[in-house]
């Protein structure tokens, strides 16, 4: 059942398991008698272990290249025993599809101590870039590194590969926010009141889709015309805020207290609801009674996202305006805010929930001229105060 075959410069240890061969070869070993010897010891102990049904390759052959330690794909089921209950199941969800689909299938039976930067480069340039946006890869690649830091900490110098990739994004796409005159016609022409609250809420309180969805009763203080952000609703969850900062208080425009003052009224009859609040840990999760402010009659639920996109694109095309999506709103909210000049970039990024103003500047924030053409006549105006008031000094 297992026997030994002597080499030029090593021995290979062959044996039998349910009629497939499989072999080790014990290199730096020369077929020496005492070496030979020695191999037919491991031969007839491998014979041995297999008759008592106990044999393991790994324990075996501890330095075998052949054992499951040695390839890539032995790290994978490592990576997610320890990682998934570090994000939230959504993200989780899209870790694990970017994995089966793009790192499992190219990288599972590779031996990862010989993974070269040249191999990595290979598979980024001429494979991954074929297929996927950079934005993407930079996401493969940073959980094919997480996976190979599994084997990685056990080594005494491991030299990561994918060190030399270098990917550039595009510049993001202008987000093209809604002009005051366009903002008027989508919350004016609107029929459904319901639906009518909530596009005035979604223009002009900077909330995102995700956040605006679950919002309930409970979170409004009416007389102090604030808003306490505590959840979001993501792939279908209710989870605690994106982050610590995003669970803040906002305050209020009046036509925003108004909005969900006379939402409150539509709905003052509905029950409240037991909802499970998964916590930022991910695994725990907190129970409230809440009254859905967007309560859809169909669903006993509040809306969700895709039922919103269906009714917002159909309201979207009534009012002959270019199509933008949901969380277009959270960017109409900024723009026309600080088109505005009425507040700082620091007010506006606290209302957003961010913990500086980098995102107002890069991603938000953009001036529409049709709505601040009144700013250059304030600064006009000051100029000419400051002008008159250094003349009159003299």
């Amino acid at each position: 059942m297992a026997s030994i075959e002597p080499l030029k410069t090593s021995i290979r240890i062959i044996w039998y398991i349910d009629g497939k061969k499989d072999s080790e070869t014990l290199t730096d070993t020369p077929p020496t008698p005492a070496n030979k010897a020695h191999a037919q010891r491991i031969a007839d102990m491998v014979e041995q272990q297999i008759s008592m049904g106990i044999f393991n390759r790994d324990q075996a052959f501890p330095d075998s290249p052949k054992r499951q330690a040695a390839f890539f794909g032995h790290y994978i089921p490592v990576w997610q025993t320890a990682e998934q209950t570090t994000v939230s199941p959504s993200t989780w969800k899209t870790y694990t599809s970017k994995v089966a689909n793009h790192i499992t299938p190219y990288w599972e039976h590779k031996q990862i101590s010989k993974i070269s930067a040249e191999d990595i480069e290979y598979w980024v340039y001429q494979i991954l870039k074929k297929k996927l946006s950079p934005k993407t890869i930079i996401d493969v690649l940073n959980l094919w590194r997480s996976i190979w830091r599994y084997w990685a900490r056990h080594q005494k110098h491991p030299n990561d590969p994918s060190q030399y990739i270098k990917l550039t994004t595009k510049d993001p796409e202008d987000i093209n926010p809604f002009t005051r005159d366009e903002i008027n016609m989508i919350i004016n022409s609107e029929t459904d009141q319901t639906l009518r609250n909530l596009w005035t809420v979604m223009l002009w309180s900077g909330l995102s889709s995700h956040e605006l969805m679950p919002l309930a009763v409970e979170d409004i203080d009416t007389a102090q015309a604030t808003a306490h952000i505590k959840r979001g609703f993501v792939k279908g969850q209710h989870r605690v805020t994106k982050n610590r900062r995003r669970n803040r208080q906002i305050e209020l425009l009046p036509i925003v207290s108004e909005a969900l003052a006379d939402q409150s009224a539509l709905i003052a009859t509905n029950s409240t609801q037991t909802i499970n609040i998964l916590d930022r840990d991910n695994h725990t999760y907190q129970t409230y009674n809440l009254t859905w402010l967007w309560y859809n009659a169909h669903t006993d639920m509040h809306y969700t996202y895709p039922q919103l996109e269906k009714r917002w694109k159909r309201h979207l095309k009534t009012c002959n305006i270019d199509y933008r999506p949901l969380n277009n709103g959270r960017h109409t909210y900024a723009s026309q805010v600080l088109s505005t000049g009425a507040v700082s970039a620091e007010w506006l990024a606290n209302q957003l929930g961010h913990a500086n103003t980098d995102m107002i500047h890069k991603h938000y924030g953009k001036f529409i001229p049709n709505d601040s053409r009144h700013i250059i006549q304030n600064l006009a105006s000051a100029l000419n105060n400051s002008v008159l008031s250094s003349i009159d000094g003299k």
